[in-house]
């Protein structure tokens, strides 16, 4: 590799690494009970509103298998942050929701990361912004060609 692809390739690790140690730290400082996967299927779930996911929606939005994500359901629904409820129209679907602290936690990780971007962003000048996201852009755009065209 030449000295730019060493230094990139040196720097997707670390910050890789960096943004999970310190959502890990993040978590373990609040101590809240969960590990980072846990957090971000909550806040898959979260996403899907009052009307929450059925299992084989966050299956396929956090890119595991339906066993795995029952499983991890079943975890969080053990600590108190999910309900699971049978579809009316199809007793087979299950719709996860978030109960209250499930949103309470959904909420902490949103304001970590808004929080995160704001710090990260803040001595930026408004091209240096642009720059960056044009940046960003290309290179989710790599990964995601990568992986198949899946977001």
């Amino acid at each position: 590799m030449d000295r730019f692809s060493d230094a990139l390739n040196e720097m997707l690790v670390d910050i890789y690494q960096n943004v999970m140690r310190l959502e890990q730290q993040t978590i373990q400082k609040k101590n809240i009970n969960l590990s980072i996967n846990e957090m971000h299927m909550i806040e898959q779930i979260g996403k899907g509103g009052d009307a929450g996911l059925p299992v084989s929606e966050i299956a396929a939005k956090m890119n595991i298998t339906r066993p795995s994500a029952t499983v991890a359901v079943n975890k969080l629904e053990k600590k108190g942050y999910v309900q699971k409820q049978n579809c009316e129209a199809d007793g087979r679907v299950v719709y996860v929701v978030l109960t209250r602290e499930g949103k309470k936690i959904d909420r902490f990780h949103s304001y970590y990361h808004r929080n995160m971007v704001r710090e990260i962003s803040e001595d930026l000048s408004e091209p240096e912004k642009e720059c960056l996201l044009k940046v960003m852009r290309k290179l989710d755009g790599y990964f995601i060609k990568s992986i198949g065209g899946k977001k």
